[in-house]
C-alpha cells in the first residue's frame, strides 16, 4: 500500500467525523435547541416561617355509603373482582394466594384470615373490623389508606366499579352486613 492509500483512508476517516459532528451540532441548534427555563431549579413545598406549610391539594368528596350504596349494583361486582381474583379468592372456605381470601371480609377484623401472614400495618388495626367506608377506601388506594401495606395493587379509579364491588363483597357472607339505607 502506497501514501496515497494511507492519505485516502485517514481523509475518509476525518471527513466522517467532521460530518458527524457537524451534524450533530446542527441538528441541536435547529430542532433539538432547548429552551432554558424561566428559573432554573425544582419548586420544593417546605414548611414556611412559623411553621406554615402550603396547603395540600383538595382532595376528593367523601360520599355517605348510603349514596353509593344507592348506585351500586352487586351484580357487576364479579366482573369486578377479576382484578381482584389474581391474588384473592373469594369462596367459602377458600385457599389464601398472593392475598387473603376475601369471603365474609366486611365485618371481619384487619388480618382475620387465618394461615396469611399480613404486613406490620394490617396486624396493627387487628382488633377493628372491616367497616364498609373502609373498604371503600382500601380499594380506592391501598397504600393511601393504610399506609406500610404489602398490597400493591394501585386501587380502583371508578366509583362505581368500586361501589359495585363494595356491594359485591358484602354479599359473599355467611350473614352479610345491614346495607346503609
Amino acid at each position: 500500500m502506497d501514501s496515497f492509500e494511507v492519505n485516502k483512508i485517514a481523509m475518509a476517516v476525518l471527513l466522517v467525523a467532521a460530518s458527524t459532528l457537524g451534524g450533530q451540532i446542527l441538528a441541536n441548534e435547529v430542532v433539538f435547541k432547548p429552551k432554558a427555563p424561566a428559573k432554573p431549579g425544582y419548586s420544593v413545598a417546605v414548611a414556611g416561617a412559623g411553621g406554615q406549610q402550603a396547603a395540600p391539594a383538595a382532595a376528593e368528596p367523601q360520599k355517605s355509603m348510603t349514596e353509593v350504596f344507592a348506585s351500586a349494583n352487586a351484580a357487576n361486582g364479579p366482573a369486578v373482582f377479576r382484578q381482584c381474583a389474581t391474588c384473592h379468592t373469594i369462596n367459602k372456605g377458600g385457599a389464601n394466594g398472593a392475598g387473603p381470601n376475601l369471603w365474609g371480609v366486611v365485618g371481619r377484623n384487619h388480618g382475620g384470615s387465618t394461615g396469611f401472614n399480613y404486613s406490620a400495618a394490617m396486624k396493627a388495626k387487628a382488633s377493628e373490623p372491616w367497616t364498609l367506608e373502609q373498604i371503600y377506601a382500601f380499594i380506592t388506594n391501598p397504600r393511601g389508606a393504610l399506609p406500610g401495606t404489602t398490597m400493591s395493587f394501585a386501587g380502583i379509579r371508578s366509583e362505581q366499579q368500586r361501589a359495585d364491588l363494595i356491594a359485591y363483597l358484602r354479599e359473599q357472607a355467611d350473614s352479610p352486613v345491614p346495607a346503609p339505607k
